[in-house]
């Protein structure tokens, strides 16, 4: 294999620079292994999801296929989830170990990958130390919800490795690399427009672009189309509203298409400054959507300008153009266009997109003119390396659990609705219900038509015995959100204990009609059909809450006594 430079490249990995990235990214990781579940996406991904704690059975992963709980189709990502779950069970640390597994292999699958495009060790092993050390990526690394990143960013870096030795043979086409490529997508379809990624890496560094005549054309662009389909597809059955149980509730999704548009330039500087200023980093930014004009007009002619000296220094500097090109293009579909959650900007965002920043830093430094410069690049990169890592073991110790995490992103980002709502719950779970409810208190401030509020406040007037208060706080939620099943779990509980029989049924019939699988709503319902002498459906309920919660021992004491009292009754003539 030649490499740009003429030299003969003897294999596309090296293991002493392995080692040394995972020696690296111990350093920076050592002590994630102790951490706990965050109560940001974990509950929904691992410690409540019933079907991942099953494991790998059968309606485990026909759920996977065919759900959209997470506002994506992501099946992939939905069985490395209950593959871990299957081998290891539900603790934190072999969760949080696979995704550290996972980050290790994508560094260095990228120096691999580099080495191979371009022959240049050191410089590959620049970009991918840099990678594997950046405090941007904590977000993606120390959060184990975010395997589908790590997942899909190993795929899609294997799917480049597979099109590079291709391409160096001079095939036109690779099945495998379209394979790596949808189950990238499978994962997460995060890298939807990796046909034009491939279009950069044929300009450099793998110059296979041909004279663009007619003929040129077809040549170059065809062997693209079924990546175009793949990606099409997978949009497609993203964007179709089947399975999805999961409401969005946000505003700032709903926000006018102008004001998405406005934000993005400032978005894509949000992540350059994540790159090269890493301070005061958070699980979640508050929404920014009002830009000011010359704020929006600034960002784009900055952006403009940088976009336009990549292009004009294409010949002399390519690697600018590429890695560039490569931060534009992955980041696209993440810059706040289109949003089903509650992100416009998250640090997770920037693990494939960055990539491409630290290829053009290191590329450009190293091919800056001056003599004098190319001793001290060593250096310079072991500094920026040193503080770098420094900075990600410091963020790493805020995903300790989710009181430090939501506290840290309390102190270093403006009041927002979402932060205040996660650190009550932080709070909450942690017995600190002071703390918890002026939290409470704030999110109703910022944001008075969110019903969780209401809900973890009722929460607290319950704790202190105040069922009155209660009642009246989960009415007001339930206003907000009419159809959210736990909130009518709960109020209906609530009201049978007052003595609101009638009404308590009707809620709690209507909570396990929108979401069977909840089965504290079924415990709920099955207690008050015990209690008005309906056991038959009470053992209904008490089974079903078994089936998804098998170690519950509330579900396994009231499934035994349903069962016993059915056996005490007489038989009939």
């Amino acid at each position: 294999m030649v490499s740009r430079a003429g030299r003969v490249v003897s294999s596309v990995g090296s293991a002493p620079g392995i080692i040394a990235l995972g020696l690296a990214i111990g350093a920076v990781y050592g002590g994630v292994w102790a951490h706990q579940f965050v109560n940001f996406d974990d509950p929904m991904f691992l410690s409540e999801n019933t079907h991942v704690i099953a494991g790998l059975t059968t309606g485990s992963i026909r759920w996977a296929w065919t759900n959209k709980d997470a506002l994506l189709w992501q099946p992939l990502a939905w069985m490395g989830h209950m593959t871990v779950s299957q081998f290891a069970g539900m603790q934190p640390a072999p969760h949080l170990l696979a995704n550290l597994g996972l980050h290790w292999l994508n560094a260095a699958l990228l120096y691999a990958l580099l080495r191979s495009l371009t022959g240049a060790a050191g410089r590959s092993f620049a970009v991918a130390l840099l990678f594997a050390v950046h405090p941007a990526n904590v977000d993606t690394v120390a959060w184990a919800s975010q395997l589908k990143t790590t997942l899909s960013t190993a795929c899609f870096l294997a799917s480049l490795l597979a099109y590079t030795a291709s391409a160096r043979r001079g095939e036109r086409f690779n099945g495998g690399v379209l394979l790596a490529f949808a189950l990238s997508l499978l994962a997460k379809p995060m890298v939807l427009l990796f046909p034009v990624l491939l279009a950069l890496l044929d300009f450099w560094p793998l110059r296979q672009v041909p004279p663009l005549d007619r003929r040129g054309w077809i040549r170059w662009l065809g062997p693209k189309i079924p990546f175009v389909v793949v990606a099409v597809a997978v949009v497609a059955v993203t964007v179709v509203p089947w399975a999805a149980t999961t409401a969005v509730d946000m505003d700032t999704v709903h926000a006018p298409e102008w004001r998405r548009l406005a934000a993005v330039p400032g978005n894509y500087l949000t992540y350059l400054r994540l790159c090269v200023w890493p301070v005061d980093l958070a699980v979640l930014y508050p929404e920014q959507l009002d830009q000011p004009p010359l704020r929006v007009a600034g960002a784009t002619l900055l952006l403009a300008g940088i976009s336009a000296a990549a292009w004009l220094t294409r010949r002399r500097f390519p690697a600018l153009l590429v890695g560039w090109g490569w931060f534009v293009v992955t980041l696209l579909p993440a810059s706040g266009l289109v949003r089903p959650g509650q992100h416009a900007v998250a640090d997770h965002y920037f693990y494939v997109p960055g990539i491409g920043l630290f290829l053009a830093a290191v590329w450009l430094v190293a091919d800056l003119p001056a003599v004098a410069w190319r001793p001290l690049r060593p250096g310079l990169l072991g500094a920026v390396a040193l503080v770098a890592g420094w900075v990600a073991h410091a963020q790493v110790k805020y995903w300790q659990n989710s009181v430090t995490l939501w506290e840290h992103a309390a102190a270093v980002t403006p009041p927002s609705p979402a932060g205040q709502v996660n650190l009550g719950n932080a709070l909450l779970g942690a017995g600190r219900d002071r703390e918890a409810e002026r939290a409470f208190n704030a999110a109703l401030g910022l944001a008075g038509n969110d019903f969780r509020p209401y809900v973890n406040l009722a929460v607290i007037a319950q704790r202190r015995g105040d069922n009155a208060g209660a009642i009246s706080l989960l009415r007001q939620a339930l206003r907000l959100a009419p159809a959210e099943a736990r909130i009518l779990s709960n109020l209906g509980s609530l009201l049978q204990d007052a003595g609101q029989v009638p009404e308590a049924r009707q809620l709690l019939e209507r909570a396990v009609a929108l979401r069977p699988e909840l089965a504290e709503a079924q415990i709920n319902l099955g207690v008050l059909l015990a209690q008005t002498g309906d056991l038959p459906r009470a053992l209904v309920c008490f089974q079903a809450a078994v089936r998804l919660r098998p170690d519950d021992p509330v579900a396994q004491q009231n499934l035994q006594l349903v069962l016993r009292q059915l056996a005490a009754r007489p038989a009939r003539p």
